[in-house]
């Protein structure tokens, strides 16, 4: 519609143009004919007279420059469509120097804070929840999209092989210098009494079982096999109580000592390194660890599904908290803010400065590909109408200036 409304307007223009031209012609004719009748009429014929050279000069240059006058191949005519591509690569070139120089983008850049619009933004939670609710919905689309079995095998072959270039043994030491920092460990030495402890009232039986097989059957007539059965279990539960109140206990400390001496022998033993090693390859080789992830990947993408189906989705509500407090926080710190607005100019500068010879080119080669008499047309279009105007200040200016002329010789003949 904008493009007929255009089309309309350059029209009236053109029509407007050629009816002034037309009347300065039909005045020039009559007044030529009747000027021996009276001497004004002199002035008017060359009005007239000067008026028509001055609208047809502009005519012809304003039309030389879409197309050639009358068909005629009068040289330097039809300028945009001849000169397309050269004007392509102006075009390029000048939006590149003028709009997309490093100076001009960073000078606009740091005009944005970036940061604080991000941060009121997300802060607003109408806004967020928005968003929170988007991605949400989104969730399920994309696990889809992306495919059961590749999404599998992606899944497998990226934790395999990420594991498969971690060092295990500095890793191992790591963590069992850490669960033995501050006696942290005597917390699992804890644990594990109370599960031995479990563990031997539930099996019992199966000790008395076994020493009654194993005692003749003079001493199970005897019934020494239950005073041993008995002896046994007392003692193992009389130990377990015993390492359990004692924190200083002798066990305790070896321990200790055997997590400590192993902790050294993994950052320094070769031979430790290779075992660690040899474990991890194993485990990472085993069919079922790459059925276990797919597995979990399968787990993963029904509670994605499931819970982003739910009106009180958690995965919802957990985005839309996290975007609020990460506006809240980014608001808080100033320091933040400007960091954060000094990486994005940064990145955004950098990104133009790479990429303006590309947009440059991109608008070049577009004009190139354009038909002549398409992009001849979207000009003429554009900036007919105005262009008109100079046919018809032409016409004016041309005849004013014939008329003072005219004025001029009649003056210095006297």
């Amino acid at each position: 519609m904008d493009q007929d409304l255009a089309i309309a307007r350059l029209r009236a223009m053109q029509r407007l143009a050629l009816m002034l031209l037309l009347v300065a012609a039909g005045v020039f004719l009559a007044a030529r004919i009747y000027e021996p009748l009276h001497p004004g009429l002199g002035y008017l014929r060359a009005f007239c007279e000067a008026a028509l050279v001055g609208g047809l000069a502009d005519w012809f240059a304003v039309t030389a420059l879409f197309r050639r006058p009358l068909g005629l191949p009068i040289p330097h005519t039809a300028i945009i469509p001849e000169k397309k591509d050269r004007l392509g690569d102006a075009l390029g070139d000048f939006v590149e120097r003028n709009f997309l120089s490093p100076e001009i983008v960073a000078g606009k850049l740091t005009d944005i804070d970036f940061s604080s619009v991000l941060s009121e933004w997300l802060a607003d939670p109408g806004r967020s929840g928005l968003v929170a609710g988007k991605l949400a919905e989104l969730l399920p689309r994309l696990l889809d999209a992306l495919g059961e079995e590749p999404m599998r095998h992606f899944i497998r072959d990226s934790v395999v092989q990420g594991l498969r270039r971690i060092e295990m043994a500095p890793i191992a030491a790591g963590l069992l210098d850490t669960l033995t920092a501050g006696d942290r460990h005597q917390e699992l030495v804890d644990e594990l009494l109370k599960q031995a402890e479990r563990l031997l009232r539930e099996a019992e039986p199966e000790i008395r079982g076994r020493v009654r097989t194993k005692t003749a059957w003079l001493w199970q007539k005897l019934g020494v096999d239950e005073k041993i059965s008995d002896r046994l279990i007392e003692a193992a539960e009389e130990a377990l109580a015993e390492v359990g109140s004692d924190p200083s206990h002798a066990w305790r400390q070896r321990f200790t000592q055997l997590i400590r001496e192993y902790v050294d022998a993994l950052r320094s033993s070769d031979e430790y390194r290779r075992q660690a090693e040899r474990l991890k390859q194993a485990v990472l080789a085993h069919p079922q660890l790459a059925d276990y992830l797919g597995a979990v990947w399968d787990e993963v993408r029904a509670h994605v599904r499931e819970d982003a189906a739910r009106p009180d989705s958690r995965v919802r509500t957990n985005l839309e908290a996290t975007l609020v407090w990460l506006g809240q926080a980014l608001r808080a710190d100033p320091a933040v803010r400007d960091a954060l607005n000094g990486w994005v100019r940064a990145v955004l500068t950098e990104l133009v400065q790479t990429r303006r010879n590309e947009v440059a080119a991109l608008i070049s080669d577009t004009v190139r590909r354009w038909d002549a008499g398409t992009v001849s047309d979207k000009i003429e279009h554009a900036i007919g109408r105005d262009l008109q105007y100079i046919r018809i200040n032409g016409t004016l200016i041309g005849g004013l200036v014939g008329l003072l002329l005219h004025a001029a010789s009649h003056l210095f003949a006297t």
